[in-house]
């Protein structure tokens, strides 16, 4: 069975960001299955390894050579995909389902600007940005501040920006001093408090995998 060695990376801001990580999803969860079906068929002492070979092929879709190879033990004497590719997998899937929640929740905001003083704030949903913008040159420790909390400066726009997330609300707030509104979906008459703020995390670095390497997180 082949896997993608180099899978495209899915930025917040793409159109069809819901999308992609949809048949992320789905790709990671057919991968489950075939992974514990591949391991029961490996670990079934009733058939002769021929027999565990075509099976592999016609329930897994695996070639012969990758069937042969999760027969053969590894290192440790295991046979078929030891347990921690799929253990990596299934928080792979987690995490997936957590941002496209996420990504969910993002898209039912509206755009808000509220003003501070010496400035204002701009949650902009068209261009997936939070941007502080302020009337004057902030000081110097106002800027460290900014730059702690990852926004960079666009002199194309004059202001501070970073993705919009809950990250970037919860920043600004602690800058600016801002209150956040509470949110009313796109569509809806219905508002939902406020979200408090999220854990920003390292972007996880995306690898292929083979029979018995680790699954891309």
């Amino acid at each position: 069975m082949n896997f993608p060695s180099n899978p495209k990376v899915i930025r917040s801001e793409d159109s069809n960001a819901v999308e992609q990580i949809q048949e992320k999803i789905a790709a990671a969860e057919k991968l489950q299955a075939m992974m514990k079906a591949a391991n029961q068929i490996v670990r079934n002492r009733k058939l002769s390894d021929d027999e565990k070979v075509a099976q592999l092929a016609a329930d897994c879709g695996l070639r012969e050579s990758s069937a042969r190879q999760l027969l053969k033990p590894d290192f440790a004497g295991r046979i078929g995909f030891p347990d921690y590719q799929l253990t990596n997998n299934n928080a792979n899937i987690r995490r997936m389902h957590q941002r496209l929640k996420g990504l969910v929740d993002e898209g039912s905001r509206e755009s808000v600007t509220l003003t501070f003083p010496g400035g204002r704030v701009e949650d902009n949903a068209d261009e997936h940005r939070v941007r502080i913008y302020h009337d004057a040159r902030p000081g110097a420790e106002v800027i460290d501040k900014l730059k702690t909390y990852g926004f960079h400066w666009t002199p194309s726009l004059g202001c501070w920006q970073r993705l919009r997330n809950n990250s970037a609300r919860y920043a600004a707030e602690q800058i600016t001093g801002v209150q956040w509104p509470a949110v009313t979906p796109h569509g809806t008459g219905e508002t939902i408090p406020p979200d408090g703020p999220t854990v920003s995390t390292r972007p996880a670095t995306s690898v292929g995998i083979g029979v018995r390497t680790g699954m891309a997180a």
